[in-house]
């Protein structure tokens, strides 16, 4: 009887932790609701993440380069705004390198 009740909490167990990381493949709600959202600045453009209805990421200016400089194109800021989200989607840092942006060809 021991180990019955033994093998049943072990069993349940592993359905939690199942259930906690989810399933291969399958987005987890946050994974599901993050949406890139970009916007005009005083001098250019940026981009925003929102998880849900809440700005994770706001990005008023091009990350990973010295000095504050807007992105010059509403599609710059788009590009690289999917790629930060894409990163979280995937559980990554969600920081940007400056060879990714060359990579993405984005200047200032």
């Amino acid at each position: 009887m021991l180990l019955l009740a033994g093998s049943l909490l072990l069993l349940a167990f592993a359905v939690f932790k199942t259930m906690q990381r989810g399933f291969p493949g399958k987005p987890t709600a946050m994974q599901d609701s993050i949406a890139v959202v970009t916007f005009r600045t005083h001098a250019g453009w940026g981009y925003a993440v929102n998880v849900g209805a809440h700005a994770y990421i706001y990005q008023d200016f091009i990350p990973a380069i010295p000095g504050r400089y807007p992105f010059l194109s509403k599609e710059d800021a788009e590009r690289v705004g999917k790629r930060v989200a894409e990163k979280l989607r995937k559980q990554q840092v969600p920081a940007i390198s400056r060879q990714e942006l060359l990579e993405m060809g984005i200047t200032h």
